[in-house]
């Protein structure tokens, strides 16, 4: 359950090394902006989503069972790991910030929690992508209004359509 941060008490966080929760099925997608596909290419499949008739571009991080870079509890890309998993439990939503409630990590115990989207782009859950983030979304919901979708599969009951993003953003693929 996300909760906007400014609604919030102090909250404190335990670390991710007791829990992998949010790694084992917890989350089957994660929203993309375009700035975090040559971040996230390699290791996760790029499609997309039609909500509220915007296009959405999304990773796939799951069919339904665990994270496949999850092995004995670590993330085996840990370092390479995509933006949504290096912010979480937080998760920003045009210019505000929500953090997952319902996440064991958070709760009165632990290292004090960022309070505030200044307080984040200061902290260890800074990621580019916080800066100007409503802006960097509706790019790409701009960017993506005209892109070609091919319906590939329904996922959990939503509908998941490929498109070119290499081609759209000039990523080779390397391997």
């Amino acid at each position: 359950m996300r909760e906007n941060i400014a609604s919030l008490p102090p909250l404190h966080f335990r670390g991710c090394g007791e829990c992998c929760a949010c790694c084992e099925g917890k989350f089957i997608l994660a929203p993309l902006i375009v700035e975090d596909f040559k971040q996230v290419y390699r290791y996760f499949d790029i499609r997309a989503v039609v909500l509220d008739e915007e296009v959405i571009p999304v990773m796939i991080l799951t069919d339904g069972n665990s994270c496949k870079y999850l092995q004995d509890s670590k993330c085996t890309i840990y370092p390479n790991r995509p933006p949504a998993c290096k912010i979480y439990p937080f998760s920003p939503y045009y210019d505000e910030i929500f953090i997952d409630v319902s996440c064991q990590a958070v709760g009165v115990d632990g290292k004090k929690l960022p309070a505030s989207k200044e307080e984040i782009l200061q902290s260890e859950f800074f990621d580019e992508r916080l800066i100007d983030f409503a802006r960097k979304r509706q790019q790409t919901i701009l960017r993506m209004k005209n892109v070609e979708l091919t319906f590939e599969r329904e996922l959990h009951g939503i509908k998941i359509y490929t498109f070119d993003y290499q081609n759209m953003l000039g990523v080779e693929d390397e391997d």
